[in-house]
């Protein structure tokens, strides 16, 4: 059966659709399957809740569902004691309480994973050393966060949602509603992105099929605290680069200098979700700085993921930036 309240399991696996069976599927006695076919019936409202949400076009094409959680469903997410945790006394308690609550370190764009130099650069931003960081972004980022990803489920709730969310029903949903072709996998996580943590604009990998996030915060409060993904516009003396990542599909898209773009909206409203399709024009990012100690940025975090990509070459954003010379000039 279903762990009960008391008992933890693991991060559940990683659905696929279109290709050989994943590796580490969980088997599943009679009962359990019966409970995870239950399961479905129990979330398929979030799959009718996609498929009737209208596609938004500015700044690029997505969805954003407001209230995607049914307020039940919602109100029993932020009441379990692994989403909402009590006000911790420094960073070192707040580590070691999220550890106990099943969280480790994620390797995760714009943080880093080891716990005593995240500590260090928190009590000091002096001690921020960029080498740490792998990756994307390196040149430009200020600071960097610390992501710290549910691996243990103690609720039978939970793990059911995570379940569906990365189960073949969901999956297919999303595949249809956006276009999706070719082989991918489907990952989708709870997790806590603490202060600092920033992703300078991007477009996304071109790995990525599809990406979204639904906010399940502990207070409204956090709607009105700069902890939001931002969705970008190029400014118009960037906008060639648009183009130049339509045209050539083989080129990897990189991270840019916020400088380079304007803000048109932020993903701040409670039990929302944003879903989106990376292509040339997805440009997107986030910057944290907050109290990260009277709660925390959570997330259902999830990603499509092509199994391959067409893309050969890398670039630096400073080998597209055309104005750079001519500005140096002046």
């Amino acid at each position: 059966m279903l762990p009960t309240s008391s008992e933890s399991t693991k991060l559940p696996y990683f659905g696929r659709l279109s290709g050989p069976a994943s590796d580490g599927v969980p088997t599943h006695s009679v009962e359990e399957s019966a409970c995870l076919d239950a399961a479905t019936d129990e979330f398929d409202y979030l799959i009718e809740k996609i498929d009737r949400a209208p596609f938004i076009d500015e700044p690029f094409r997505h969805v954003n569902i407001v209230n995607f959680l049914s307020a039940e469903h919602f109100a029993r997410v932020i009441a379990e004691p692994q989403i909402t945790r009590p006000r911790a006394a420094s960073i070192e308690a707040l580590i070691d309480d999220l550890t106990a609550q099943g969280y480790e370190p994620q390797p995760f764009p714009g943080c880093i994973t080891s716990v005593d130099d995240y500590i260090r650069y928190i009590h000091d931003a002096e001690a921020f050393n960029r080498e740490l960081l792998e990756g994307y972004g390196r040149e430009l980022l200020e600071g960097y966060g610390l992501t710290m990803r549910l691996r243990a489920y103690r609720s039978a709730f939970l793990r059911r949602l995570i379940e569906f969310l990365n189960g073949p029903a969901f999956l297919a949903a999303l595949r249809a509603r956006f276009g999706v072709t070719g082989d991918a996998t489907i990952e989708t996580a709870i997790q806590k992105n603490l202060h600092g943590y920033e992703i300078s604009p991007h477009c996304d990998t071109r790995r990525k099929a599809l990406t979204y996030m639904v906010n399940i915060y502990s207070t409204d409060e956090a709607e009105e605290q700069s902890i939001h993904t931002h969705l970008l516009k190029f400014k118009p003396e960037y906008r060639y680069l648009y183009d130049f990542w339509r045209c050539n599909a083989d080129v990897a898209t990189c991270w840019v200098p916020w400088s380079w773009c304007d803000t048109v909206k932020q993903t701040n409203r409670n039990n929302s979700i944003i879903i989106f399709r990376p292509g040339h024009d997805t440009v997107h990012a986030v910057k944290l700085h907050y109290d990260h100690l009277r709660y925390q940025r959570n997330q259902i975090y999830g990603n499509l993921w092509y199994v391959s990509t067409n893309e050969k070459y890398p670039v630096h954003y400073k080998q597209l930036d055309l104005l750079g010379p001519l500005q140096k000039r002046v």
